[in-house]
């Protein structure tokens, strides 16, 4: 399986910066390099040198959370493509390799997919439970443990990776993990998501797809009930052709508006006329 040029360590611990009182691990930590059986054969590497962000994914292959994070984990590879990222995931040695390959391959994910033998790792870093994201930076530090939740995990692990990146500050990394909540749905400030909005169709429609992404998940930062950052993501998602993730963003509109035309349209778009 090919290995992404990120390096994102998925745990999935507490919140985005807090540090659970039974872990062994802690912010600030140093991991230890290593490396690990894989789920094809040979060995990889858990942690690279050459990252400035390192994400590790413990996941279980038969849990829907962790297929999720595995979802997440996929799209991350793709946006950071080319920059000093390293994600890798990890499974328990215990679990079938089929089922293992199943997962991965159904979450659409291509970075090494690594093999912790009797759960040694899994043990040495005190984790509690599946699934897990660990962010580290390019020292191998701790810089953030992410347990599973719906809403914001893939803004905030995105936001930990750019920061790593110095493409934001913390303030920023601060305001995805804790966005301030509306009290009812599409209560988001209305002028930030016009505008956002707004821009966003402009860039979609200049055919730069990947910064369209960014404003509708922008928004979904500050209300992921924003049914408008929902279909503008699944129109950027589908003009890159990755139909099964707009689709789950149209779906997620029509939740939110149900008859809300341009989901409507955007979903028929991507699914396959019936036979």
């Amino acid at each position: 399986m090919a290995s992404a040029p990120l390096t994102a360590l998925f745990l999935a611990a507490a919140s985005p910066l807090a540090v659970l009182a039974d872990e062994h691990v802690r912010l600030g930590d140093r991991l230890e390099a290593r490396d690990l059986p894989t789920l094809e054969g040979g060995r990889a590497a858990l942690l690279s040198a050459r990252a400035r962000a390192n994400v590790l994914a413990f996941f279980r292959p038969d849990q829907e959370y962790s297929r999720e994070v595995l979802r997440h984990a996929a799209g991350w590879s793709r946006d950071f493509a080319g920059k000093p990222v390293h994600i890798v995931a990890i499974a328990s040695s215990r679990r079938p390799a089929a089922e293992v390959r199943r997962a991965v391959e159904g979450a659409g994910l291509k970075v090494p997919v690594l093999v912790d033998e009797d759960d040694r790792l899994y043990a040495e870093l005190g984790l509690r439970t599946l699934p897990v994201v660990v962010v580290a930076d390019g020292d191998f530090r701790v810089v953030a443990f992410e347990t599973f939740r719906k809403l914001n995990l893939d803004a905030t692990v995105r936001a930990r990776i750019r920061l790593a990146l110095n493409e934001i500050d913390a303030e920023a990394v601060d305001r995805a993990a804790n966005p301030p909540r509306a009290t009812m749905p599409n209560e988001v400030d209305g002028a930030v998501a016009h505008r956002n909005i707004r821009l966003g169709q402009m860039l979609l429609e200049r055919g730069h797809h990947q910064e369209a992404a960014e404003r509708a998940r922008h928004v979904l930062a500050l209300d992921p009930r924003y049914a408008p950052a929902h279909v503008l993501l699944g129109q950027a998602l589908a003009a890159q052709r990755r139909c099964d993730e707009a689709v789950r963003a149209f779906e997620e509109a029509l939740r939110l508006e149900p008859g809300n035309a341009a989901a409507v349209e955007g979903k028929a778009g991507c699914e396959p006329a019936p036979r």
